[in-house]
């Protein structure tokens, strides 16, 4: 894929992991429309992209809003005219809380944002990828889908659904020339994870978010169709292909 001639959607975008996916994919000349509910944050992404000659358009749109979704579709397309990319991206924590401890509305508002809104952005896109004849969508996956100790049952019943989706999608977009992967990082050092552990010294036992990135662009530029419907540790991934390179 070159990314130079690429729009890519990025949802969650505003900070953290997605933030320094946009980051790192507007260094490669990609065209980037950045989505997430905080407009001020969001603005002053897109700001530093546009300062250093990139091209985003900043969407304030809440994932879990179907009308949202379909409003930051259209728009995007407004400005772009295609989407070659859908990084799904958004997604909410809540720290180690045990099961019993856990309220109905928590369960649902981790569920509502990592899985229904990924399926929301992912039942807009589709279709419009399904006419170009092309896509790829990314999910933002993570450990704590096949294991515990990290994070809460919520959040990894969720991030579980989201690598089935991938297995499904993989399997039935193939035929239209769409690929769908689940991109899993390692547990990252961002602004979130410090304010879920201010006790610890999270830089021990965290990756950067730029590994992530580094890792999304290398999948994208490296036909992720041989990769549809997998679970990709970014980690590996990365040290794979840059071992390779």
């Amino acid at each position: 894929m070159n990314l130079s001639e690429s729009v890519i959607l990025i949802t969650g975008a505003s900070s953290g992991i997605g933030q320094a996916m946009a980051l790192n994919l507007a260094e490669r000349g990609a065209q980037l429309a950045l989505v997430a509910r905080g407009k001020k944050a969001l603005k002053a992404t897109c700001d530093a992209i546009i300062a250093k000659g990139g091209e985003a358009q900043a969407i304030c749109a809440d994932v879990r809003n179907e009308q949202e979704v379909s409003a930051m579709l259209e728009e995007a397309l407004n400005q772009f005219g295609k989407i070659d990319v859908l990084v799904n991206n958004a997604g909410i924590m809540a720290g180690d809380i045990a099961f019993t401890d856990i309220s109905p509305s928590q369960w649902r508002d981790i569920i509502d944002t990592n899985l229904w809104g990924a399926f929301l952005c992912s039942h807009a896109v589709v279709p419009q990828m399904i006419r170009q004849g092309r896509g790829t969508i990314i999910n933002t996956s993570s450990g704590a889908a096949v294991r515990t100790g990290f994070l809460n049952i919520p959040y990894g019943v969720s991030k579980a659904g989201l690598d089935r989706l991938t297995l499904g999608l993989g399997a039935e977009l193939k035929e239209h020339g769409i690929a769908c992967v689940s991109l899993s990082p390692s547990a990252s050092a961002t602004e979130t994870v410090r304010r879920l552990y201010p006790d610890q010294d999270i830089d021990t036992w965290t990756h950067p978010p730029e590994m992530a990135a580094r890792a999304l662009r290398c999948l994208l530029e490296n036909d992720p169709m041989q990769h549809t419907g997998k679970v990709l540790s970014a980690r590996e991934y990365l040290a794979r292909q840059e071992n390779n390179a």
